[in-house]
């Protein structure tokens, strides 16, 4: 257990019985009021991103979370398969499989021979942690309407089916480097 006071990013709290990362945080001190920690925090699941005010006095339980390299090998339909890349044995590495549902949003990022980090609550697979940004192939840009050009930037389709909005210098097969926080543009690679 460890109070508000000594919460920093990275650690995994449980708010409201549920698993939480922190994302990024901050003290907020105000004259005759308890101080509170302002938490940005990423639900291990879902990967929902929530912006929750703790009270610095009270007590959260620390969550050990592990975390394993592992690369995203295929889908196939219903699991997204994973193997650990830090494996003692390479000939015969440890595969991890997920359904969608546990990725959450995670899932429209997730390409083909990704690394990242998988998490492991008390033996079972239960999420995934993703880089800050992920390079990605368009697969299709919608025009809008006749001025497509004219315009400075317009939706994309991504190989994962996630649609972006785009500079009209990027066409159809480029790849492009996209936030994974926001799911924004970020340069054509």
């Amino acid at each position: 257990m460890i109070t508000g006071r000594d919460i920093t990013k990275g650690i995994t709290i449980e708010v409201e019985g549920e698993p939480y990362t922190v994302v990024d945080w901050r003290n907020v001190t105000r004259a005759q009021v308890d101080p509170t920690v302002r938490a940005k925090l990423r639900h291990i699941r879902t990967h929902d991103l929530v912006e929750r005010t703790l009270e610095a006095h009270f007590k959260y339980k620390v969550i050990p979370i592990e975390r394993l390299a592992v690369v995203f090998t295929y889908w196939d339909g219903e699991l997204y398969h994973f193997v650990d890349i830090g494996s003692d044995n390479p000939d015969d590495p440890d595969e991890f499989m997920l359904p969608l549902e546990m990725l959450g949003k995670a899932g429209k990022f997730i390409v083909d021979d990704l690394n990242l980090d998988m998490l492991v609550l008390n033996s079972e697979p239960v999420g995934v942690d993703l880089p800050p940004s992920i390079i990605m192939r368009v697969k299709s840009i919608e025009m809008v309407g006749h001025y497509w050009r004219a315009i400075m930037e317009g939706p994309a389709r991504l190989e994962t089916g996630l649609v972006v909005m785009v500079p009209t210098i990027v066409s159809p097969s480029d790849l492009i480097r996209v936030n994974t926080d926001g799911g924004e543009y970020i340069e054509r690679v």
